[in-house]
């Protein structure tokens, strides 16, 4: 997978209890976290579509995880 470098702006705090929580890889950390948010964004999302569209969906996180690999 190519990677890309980025620059972002957060509170000290914030950056402080991420390199804590990081265990010495911050760059991977940060990874799953964008991961992770994006699909729980998918997953809001099926989970909006399951319900006005009366679907059933058995495994949410996978097809919101599915939907992320695909892009």
């Amino acid at each position: 997978m190519a990677t890309s470098k980025l620059t972002v702006t957060v509170p000290d705090e914030l950056l402080e209890a991420a390199r804590e929580a990081a265990d010495g890889n911050l760059s991977a950390f940060v990874a799953r976290a964008i991961r992770d948010q994006l699909i729980r964004d998918a997953m809001t999302m099926y989970a909006e579509d399951s319900a006005r569209l009366g679907d059933d969906l058995d495994d949410l996180y996978s097809a919101a995880e599915d939907d992320l690999c695909d892009n």
